[in-house]
């Protein structure tokens, strides 16, 4: 491993226990795709009655609708709250946390949390990472998560991903920001609606045109090593409704 050395975190690490995010929730052949290909693939995890919440606080927030072009209609969530308890479970899941726990190897923040959802004709993005700060180059400093509230495949704007790419730990040339230029390892995730996908920041990756002739509902949500926390964009009210824990994992604290 090359990844660069940090000091333990007792209390962080016990929070992480304290939510079920412990060594435990994450098994071995998951943490040797998060090593090896820079992501995981979490099939049907999400149980019908939390979908449907999900997806209908998607749809409360209009994504889809007249959002930014260029992204395809996303609708960034700004402030949560209680009444978007679904969004909130989501976002402490302990197999979710573990892996962000795994790739960072440090105590980490709650970073953006948007709705992805390309409309029909658009989401094709060219090759990127997500990230493009500064911080010390032996480490990763963000981990990234798509929530697929529906069927993912080939013609909906499936994600696709160049497995292990993540290790170069450099952006891709500039070549690959065209959309439409492909790289000869890249992987299209397809997966069933409650799936979930985790991946390394750093891995090279991006939407596709969704050529259907419905939208692809997804919940993103991000997580920085803590001293980037203040990169995060997302606001959450009702903190006090949180485990202590939570709050703490999710830099809520204060």
């Amino acid at each position: 491993m090359d990844e660069a050395a940090h000091p333990g975190d007792a209390a962080f690490e016990e929070a992480l226990a304290a939510l079920g995010a412990g060594p435990a929730a994450l098994s071995a052949g998951d943490g040797r795709a998060l090593d090896d290909a820079g992501y995981v693939l979490f099939r049907s995890v999400v149980d019908p009655a939390w979908l449907e919440a999900l997806r209908a606080d998607c749809d409360g927030c209009g994504a889809g609708g007249d959002g930014d072009s260029a992204q395809g209609g996303n609708q960034q969530l700004a402030r949560l709250g209680e009444h978007q308890g679904a969004v909130l479970r989501a976002l402490r899941w302990p197999r979710l946390l573990a892996a962000a726990w795994h790739v960072l190897r440090r105590p980490f923040a709650l970073g953006a949390v948007a709705w992805r959802c390309p409309r029909p004709g658009l989401g094709q993005q060219g090759l990127h990472m997500d990230w493009s700060g500064p911080g010390e180059p032996g480490a990763f400093h963000v981990v990234t998560a798509l929530w697929y509230l529906d069927e993912v495949t080939p013609d909906n704007g499936a994600t696709r991903l160049v497995p292990g790419s993540h290790k170069l730990r450099r952006r891709p040339p500039k070549d690959l920001a065209d959309p439409a230029r492909h790289h000869p390892q890249e992987a299209t995730v397809e997966a069933e609606a409650g799936s979930v996908l985790v991946f390394n920041g750093h891995l090279w990756h991006s939407g596709t045109r969704n050529r259907s002739g419905a939208p692809r509902r997804a919940l993103q949500c991000g997580f920085v090593a803590r001293e980037h926390s203040r990169m995060s964009c997302t606001t959450v009210d009702e903190t006090e409704s949180m485990p202590k824990a939570a709050r703490h994992v999710l830099g809520l604290m204060g």
